[in-house]
């Protein structure tokens, strides 16, 4: 692992850039790392934990986008797709909602309005009062917005000049909180 006070010198020396992507390459080639074997083992809560926990990282450092916008941002810029469902930004809040409620609470009335359905070929579906997710379609799309030369990689194409400064400056107060 490099040196955290080197490391610290790269980013303040460095472009905006230089930390925005130590942060994605981190989080690909280690986090998911993590959220790729909890699919293979069909650990669907885990699976939306770390998506979830993924984006805000990304939203709250890079572009400044906390909560429920942030999330939404993530799901509209890197996730969503035109296959049938899979917008997956239109249930934002139910997604959030439900990720709050698997972290923080478990049980909740909130449970009753989405339901998983592993079967399906959308990626979610309302009938009646409840919102049909299926979380197999939902990691492919986060999966394929990580692959090379996806959105993910393309993220600097949604930030001025004055926003990519304002990115590093925050990422590098981000790095130096815990000690």
């Amino acid at each position: 692992m490099e040196d955290k006070t080197k490391r610290l010198k790269r980013f303040q020396n460095g472009p905006p850039i230089e930390i925005m992507e130590t942060l994605l390459n981190s989080l690909a080639n280690y986090f998911n790392r993590e959220i790729d074997q909890a699919a293979d083992s069909k650990l669907w809560t885990l699976v939306i934990l770390g998506v979830h926990a993924v984006a805000l990282t990304i939203m709250e450092g890079i572009f400044d986008k906390k909560g429920l916008t942030g999330f939404t941002f993530f799901l509209k810029s890197f996730i969503d797709s035109t296959d049938d469902g899979c917008d997956f930004s239109t249930i934002a809040a139910d997604i959030h909602q439900h990720r709050n409620v698997i972290a923080h609470q478990w049980l909740s009335v909130s449970g009753y309005h989405l339901g998983y359905d592993f079967e399906m070929m959308k990626g979610w579906d309302k009938r009646g009062d409840t919102i049909f997710f299926n979380p197999i379609k939902y990691c492919e799309l986060y999966k394929k917005a990580f692959s090379a030369g996806s959105k993910m990689w393309q993220y600097a194409k949604l930030l001025s000049e004055n926003d990519a400064e304002d990115s590093k400056k925050r990422l590098i107060e981000r790095y130096e909180k815990f000690k």
